[in-house]
């Protein structure tokens, strides 16, 4: 009898020592154990760390509010939380926040079951509403310990990734988006200006150029009626301007001179009023060509000017060149809408037959939609050009800087698809040695990296083909962050963050 008692002493002894010794070398005290919670509304997600929640026992929540359009912390002033079992439930209140987006509180539940936390948040004087479901509540607080352990979500390869960090930074999750995402067309593109946004200039007679500044060049900001230019045909016999100036001078007087005349001649009726009106209009027609001379041509010559604010696009003449009556001088722009000429090879015929939107990438990588453009396509070629035997696509948009004139750029052409794909931004996406990788969400605060398949692009997201379910949430801003915490810390995944 003695053995015995002796030999139960030594066991209790060994596992005390043993527990002692798995705490002191990372194991986990059940104090330790805290139950991740996640809900979402239509604008906020919550995400409460609690400890187990048991009948009778109090149990601290240090909750987590995010706005859903910002991921950024919600910003209320009190907080209100029913814990509903069935038909029971019982409410608890936080007059103030521990900081921007957390609250603290503590319950003790009085019915056992699976029911919801509902959170009621006054911002403003504006209550919001958010709801977890499947909220578990045991009988007893050795019960709520052990089986809310084996609740928990883990991971061997989980990154910690805090709701404080994520605040800090640029980053939102999501699930993929689940919609028809069809063939995407990449193809190259000339840009260069509308043609209802340019327009040019020519002289109207014979002589030689002489610019009016001392510098006109293409990329000049230019003003309505500004005069950048004169045509001067002194010395010359054809097409001279300022003969025409003379030869409207002339015919000015004589009619004015005749009407005058007819005038008296009519009021005495040695002439018919038929008469008088038709030297009236010869009269008013020589009027109005001397005084559209007056305003185009002086005595140095032609005058050439801007009809419209805007820059010179293409400068086609040199001081001092001669040139004829229609040679084309200069072009201006006024930076309303641009063009661009995608040359797609003629095997995507049938995918361009159901072309419905384009996507554009700017000068700094960026790509944007038609839409952000207030854009449209403006023609789909049927019969391949001639010199590179390609199909042209004519995209107008509005005028930017971030698209060079007479420069390239990257066009996705977006045409109709025959069934459903899951698709994920580009910023979701995580290149490592050759292989993409995104970063899905275990907990709010728990994430895991997973390899994933990227097909089809339209610059801005990508078909994901394998390895993700449209019902996992993914980082999708700020997948760099979590890469890069998960360098900097390892994860204990039975860790709260209550304190």
């Amino acid at each position: 009898m003695k053995h015995i008692k002796y030999l139960a002493c030594v066991l209790s002894m060994a596992l005390l020592v043993a527990c002692g010794q798995q705490q002191h070398n990372g194991g986990h005290s059940h104090d330790d154990i805290t139950v991740p919670y996640t809900g979402y509304s239509k604008n906020i997600e919550v995400f409460a760390d609690a400890e187990p929640l048991a009948v009778g026992a109090n149990s601290q929540l240090i909750i987590h509010f995010t706005d859903l359009s910002s991921f950024k912390p919600v910003k209320a002033s009190d907080l209100e939380v029913a814990l509903i079992i069935g038909q029971k439930g019982i409410k608890v209140k936080s007059d103030k926040p521990v900081q921007d987006g957390i609250f603290k509180i503590v319950i003790q539940p009085q019915t056992a079951g699976v029911g919801r936390l509902e959170f009621t948040l006054t911002s403003q004087e504006k209550k919001q509403k958010v709801s977890i479901f499947n909220v578990e509540v045991y009988k007893d607080q050795h019960d709520a310990v052990h089986l809310a352990e084996a609740a928990v979500p883990s991971s061997a390869n989980g990154i910690s990734f805090t709701k404080e960090q994520a605040w800090k930074v640029d980053f939102m999750t999501q699930k993929p988006e689940v919609k028809r995402f069809g063939n995407v067309i990449k193809a190259g593109a000339k840009v260069s200006f509308s043609p209802l946004s340019q327009y040019i200039i020519s002289s109207k007679t014979n002589g030689f150029v002489q610019f009016s500044s001392d510098i006109v060049t293409a990329g000049q900001t230019v003003k309505a009626n500004e005069r950048l230019m004169t045509v001067s045909g002194q010395g010359l016999t054809d097409n001279n301007a300022l003969i025409r100036l003379q030869e409207a001078k002339v015919e000015y007087e004589t009619t004015k001179e005749t009407y005058e005349r007819n005038k008296r001649l009519n009021e005495k009726k040695i002439i018919s009023d038929k008469q008088l009106q038709e030297s009236k209009a010869r009269f008013d027609n020589a009027k109005n060509q001397w005084t559209n001379q007056q305003s185009t041509v002086s005595l140095s010559g032609e005058k050439i000017a801007a009809k419209s604010d805007g820059n010179i696009y293409k400068l086609l003449v040199e001081n001092g060149e001669y040139v004829e009556a229609g040679t084309p001088l200069f072009s201006v722009v006024q930076s309303k809408r641009m063009l661009l000429k995608a040359m797609v090879r003629p095997k995507h015929l049938k995918h361009l037959n159901t072309l419905y939107d384009a996507n554009i990438e700017l000068n700094n990588g960026a790509v944007v939609s038609l839409d952000d453009l207030n854009g449209r396509i403006v023609s789909v070629g049927q019969a391949v050009d001639e010199d590179g035997y390609l199909l042209p696509v004519s995209i107008e948009v509005d005028y930017t800087q971030s698209l060079t004139a007479g420069g390239f750029t990257n066009v996705y052409l977006r045409t109709d698809g025959s069934h459903d794909d899951i698709v994920v931004p580009k910023t979701a996406l995580i290149e490592i040695q050759g292989m993409y990788f995104v970063y899905t969400q275990l907990t709010p605060e728990l994430f895991e990296r997973q390899q994933v398949q990227p097909g089809a692009t339209d610059g801005k997201s990508y078909v994901i083909t394998k390895g993700l379910n449209a019902n996992e949430r993914i980082a999708t801003r700020g997948a760099t962050f979590v890469k890069l915490a998960a360098v900097s810390n390892s994860v204990d995944p039975h860790a709260g963050h209550v304190h």
